[in-house]
């Protein structure tokens, strides 16, 4: 009986509150497993977003099974409780050990479709003392370990942001961005993931990057990252 509302909660945990449903469907099983298991991680929704993060929230009885379930098998990768997860990713972002509850953000329709949300549901945290220059320095590290760009495909992008949109032309081990200011950044180092996303570095504008895949970003150095559409 136990196993069976076991398997009943999760159903619920990992389908019944996904929104967008027919979109999620058309993500392969690799993606939609990490947003599962992630909580549908975003960060800095919003131009005045600064090292915040967003993780998908089910109801309090929801929650309160999750942490049950971890307590009883913290191996099991399904049960992830809120804070584990926030501490986890203000540490891979922003090197932050302390997240900090803002609020709880309840997106509305237009959002949910415009910044391609799959819950009804998020809480916001702020990662509290963050190190600035941790990403950035990361980042750099990792460019320059890579002797050559391994990407040979060659892929065109139109890509919204917060603050603007960028037509972005990848050629090869290369990639050119063009703003929708009118500003062309080059970037000579392209990076094709075994997932099939894009790491875009060694921009001509310091410190900016970008990741385009199932979940895309625009990085503009230090801990300043934005949550991009891609397509």
């Amino acid at each position: 009986m136990k196993k069976l509302l076991g398997i009943v909660v999760l159903g619920s945990l990992l389908v019944g509150c996904v929104q967008n449903y027919s979109e999620f469907r058309k993500k392969s099983w690799s993606e939609r497993e990490y947003m599962l298991i992630n909580r549908d991680l975003r960060f800095n929704l919003f131009e005045n977003d600064k090292n915040n993060i967003y993780l998908a929230t089910f109801s309090d009885l929801e929650e309160r099974y999750t942490n049950y379930a971890h307590s009883v098998n913290p191996s099991n990768k399904w049960y992830n409780p809120l804070d584990k997860i926030a501490k986890k990713h203000c540490m891979k972002l922003f090197n932050s050990e302390e997240p900090s509850i803002v609020e709880i953000y309840k997106p509305t329709k237009d959002e949910i479709k415009d910044k391609k949300l799959f819950h009804k549901k998020y809480t916001k945290y702020e990662c509290l003392n963050p190190k600035p220059n941790y990403v950035e320095n990361k980042k750099s590290k990792e460019i320059k370990s890579a002797k050559v760009s391994n990407n040979t495909l060659n892929r065109t992008f139109n890509c919204s942001y917060p603050s603007g949109s960028s037509k972005i032309r990848i050629r090869g081990g290369t990639a050119t961005e063009l703003t929708s200011a009118g500003v062309e950044i080059k970037y000579n180092y392209v990076e094709l993931t075994n997932k099939g996303a894009f790491s875009l570095g060694q921009s001509t504008k310091p410190g900016r990057v970008f990741f385009i895949g199932a979940q895309s970003f625009l990085g503009l150095g230090g801990a300043e990252f934005y949550n991009a559409v891609c397509r």
